[in-house]
């Protein structure tokens, strides 16, 4: 194989050999000559080897393709930036993410069709159906206290029991003895007067408002006479006159417990008088205060 002078192989090698002689570049800079004049190493066997321009390879591409993996072992990529990104976002899509979400949440949402609802009809109860429930509520408000036979009808009436088997019901009831008006009347009567110190007159409008009236009315309220009466309201201002405050003014004193008397039904004159003289009584007619 024929080499040119100044062909120098690298570091070590003899001249002409190490590298073909195709590889050698003529660019006038490596002292070889004239680089427009045709070198002597053409004429040779080994130029013929040659490859062809475009079989020869060209330069490595500086750009790396996409999936790539780099060229330096342990080399990991630069994590691009939220601004970068954004960036990317925006060439790409032709927006940014924040711009489309604000336009999604401005969008008004999307109307739901729904259908009126109907009114389901009232489910209809035969008589029996009727009078099995009636007398469950019958039991149930006697059962939590004594009550008239008015008091009891309205209750069925409110919980939608036809009044025909209402009025049945209480009939059947009252054959049994678990209503009665004249026994509910007399024991209201003494219950009242007892325990909240009631004169007739309260007691008779009580009995009214529970639908109990006229001639029963007053046959229960013939358990108190004038006397019983009056023993109660003693009762009533004994225990009142025991308070510390009551003996510091006699005149405040006698119009508050006058006042007493009237709201549980007492007489105007009887209240007066009988405040006057349990006063007396307890601290004295010549007492000064």
């Amino acid at each position: 194989m024929s080499t040119t002078k100044g062909q120098g192989g690298s570091s070590g090698s003899p001249q002409g050999t190490g590298r073909p002689l195709w590889s050698f570049p003529v660019d006038g800079n490596s002292g070889w000559g004239d680089p427009t004049a045709m070198p002597a190493w053409a004429d040779a066997e080994v130029a013929a080897e040659a490859p062809t321009p475009e079989e020869s390879p060209g330069p490595l591409d500086a750009k790396q393709a996409f999936g790539e993996r780099s060229g330096r072992a342990g080399h990991i990529p630069a994590r691009s930036t939220k601004r970068e990104s954004g960036s990317r976002g925006r060439s790409q899509w032709g927006s940014s993410p924040r711009s489309s979400t604000k336009r999604s949440a401005e969008r008004p949402p999307r109307a739901r069709s729904t259908k009126p609802k109907v009114p389901a009809d009232p489910v209809e109860l035969s008589d029996e159906e009727y009078a099995t429930k009636g007398r469950a509520i019958l039991l149930r408000q006697l059962t939590a206290s004594s009550k008239s036979r008015a008091q009891l009808k309205t209750k069925l009436l409110e919980k939608e029991i036809p009044e025909h088997i209402a009025e049945e019901l209480l009939e059947r009831f009252e054959e049994i003895l678990l209503v009665d008006d004249e026994a509910f009347a007399e024991g209201w009567v003494r219950a009242r007067a007892r325990s909240r110190g009631l004169a007739r007159s309260a007691i008779r409008r009580e009995l009214r408002e529970k639908g109990i009236d006229g001639d029963m009315a007053e046959t229960a309220l013939e358990q108190l006479d004038d006397d019983s009466e009056e023993a109660t309201a003693r009762e009533l201002l004994e225990r009142k006159l025991r308070a510390p405050s009551m003996w510091v003014d006699k005149e405040k004193s006698v119009r508050r417990l006058v006042g007493m008397l009237a709201r549980k039904g007492y007489a105007p004159s009887m209240a007066f008088r009988l405040v006057n003289e349990a006063w007396d009584e307890r601290f004295g007619p010549d007492a000064e205060h």
